[in-house]
């Protein structure tokens, strides 16, 4: 008999979203339920970790947050 497999368990977090992230993570959910998969937006928010590239679109994108982000000054 095998013995089970440990279940891993994430870390809670609290993420400050601007409402235009929230539209897209809502936007990608539905895109998710068109293609018959039923998630959750934290299911969402992984899966999109995992298809990000480490490329320059993706330092662009977070030039892009960090511009948008009023908790810091900008010069």
């Amino acid at each position: 008999m095998m013995a089970k497999k440990a279940a891993t368990r994430g870390k809670p977090m609290n993420l400050y979203m601007r409402p235009d992230d929230v539209a897209k993570i809502r936007e990608l959910t539905a895109y998710a339920a068109e293609n018959g998969q039923r998630t959750s937006d934290s299911k969402i928010v992984r899966a999109a970790l995992r298809a990000a590239k480490t490329d320059r679109a993706f330092i662009a994108a977070l030039k892009e947050a960090e511009s948008a982000d009023l908790r810091y000054k900008h010069e």
